[in-house]
């Protein structure tokens, strides 16, 4: 299985064709505030349910706007999370770097 790329462009220029740059630019903006508040709640989770449950979330917000790397760590966490896997802080350290680089990328695409 290849790598997820950190942002899939045909998914946001998707989006930016039905809704136009500036809702998208909006949208962004929310997910960025969302992303930084799932992931820190990811690595703070009491549990692993709890950090499977903030990883669903992220998994579905970053999954529509293309930020496919990071759709792909959340699932990988919310699957951990489920099956009670001992990698799971080491997949919470890689969301945290995957999220990083997707909302550069996305500020980036939509310069």
């Amino acid at each position: 299985m290849s790598e997820a790329p950190i942002l899939d462009a045909a998914v946001l220029d998707d989006l930016i064709d039905h809704i136009g740059e500036d809702a998208v630019r909006g949208i962004v903006e929310l997910f960025v505030a969302e992303c930084r508040d799932l992931a820190g709640a990811i690595a703070a989770a009491a549990t692993p349910q709890a950090a499977g449950r903030a990883a669903h979330s992220l998994k579905s917000s970053a999954g529509q706007l293309g930020a496919s790397a990071l759709a792909e760590a959340a699932r990988a966490i919310e699957t951990a999370a489920e099956t009670g896997s001992p990698r799971l802080p080491v997949l919470v350290a890689v969301l945290i770097d995957c999220a990083a680089r997707s909302q550069t990328a996305l500020a980036a695409r939509l310069r």
